[in-house]
């Protein structure tokens, strides 16, 4: 049995999550927003940097999602890039900031945050060849969004739904790579909410910041359930 406990995203809340790590008794990843190079204000502090020194001495990866920097994380040692697969894992970040508008490039905002059409093709190739059985994104595919947009409305009265503006080539592209394989697990983080569903034989599951799970990625099965942030660290 081999356990990786999989950290939805930490936004530079960096003692919650060493908490996590110091507590974990598997080792650990962290599925993207980890908040890499981010910097909240033009005139402000660069973000804190994640625990190092803990994410080495605990063997603790991460990948990128959209509020981090890609190039800084390209050169952060615990960094898993893009695109690699092992133990029957892919991994692929990136996804679309419908707040980009509000935001500012290279300081909170990196056009590159979602990788562009031919490194997506790319990774439909290798994504093709390995037939994982578990994918790990920060981003999900677009049928897996419009679901959770769905709940959000239900819940929400109808004040959320997806527009066109917002429309994401990593999604786009991660329902074409569904269409042709469809993995046991599918993991993700970015849309800040707790979601588990089968679709087409897959479980799809969404960890919102800072709640983990723990996966046992022989069999592809969740070992016990969610455990969401607590409210007091």
């Amino acid at each position: 049995m081999s356990i990786i406990r999989f950290i939805g995203d930490v936004h530079g809340k960096y003692g919650r999550y060493g908490t996590i790590l110091n507590e974990s008794p598997y080792r650990t990843h962290q599925i993207g927003d980890m908040g890499v190079g981010f910097r909240r204000y033009p005139h402000g502090n660069w973000q804190a940097n994640p625990p190092y020194d803990l994410m080495v001495e605990k063997g603790a990866t991460f990948h990128r999602g959209n509020h981090d920097n890609p190039e800084a994380c390209k050169r952060h040692t615990q960094y898993i890039a893009d695109g690699t697969v092992y133990d029957g894992m892919m991994f692929i970040g990136g996804a679309l900031s419908i707040d980009k508008a509000h935001r500012i490039e290279d300081y909170s905002w990196w056009p590159d945050e979602e990788l562009s059409p031919d490194e997506l093709a790319g990774m439909f190739v290798i994504y093709d060849a390995a037939r994982p059985a578990i994918m790990v994104t920060h981003e999900c595919p677009e049928r897996i969004a419009a679901m959770i947009v769905g709940n959000m409305m239900s819940k929400y009265g109808g004040a959320v739904k997806m527009e066109e503006r917002f429309q994401s080539r990593t999604r786009q592209s991660f329902c074409a790579m569904f269409a042709i394989h469809q993995p046991k697990l599918w993991i993700f983080g970015h849309w800040h909410t707790p979601f588990d569903v089968e679709v087409d034989g897959t479980r799809f599951i969404c960890l919102p910041e800072l709640a983990f799970m723990d996966i046992d990625t022989e069999t592809a099965a969740p070992i016990g359930d969610m455990t969401p942030q607590r409210e007091k660290w």
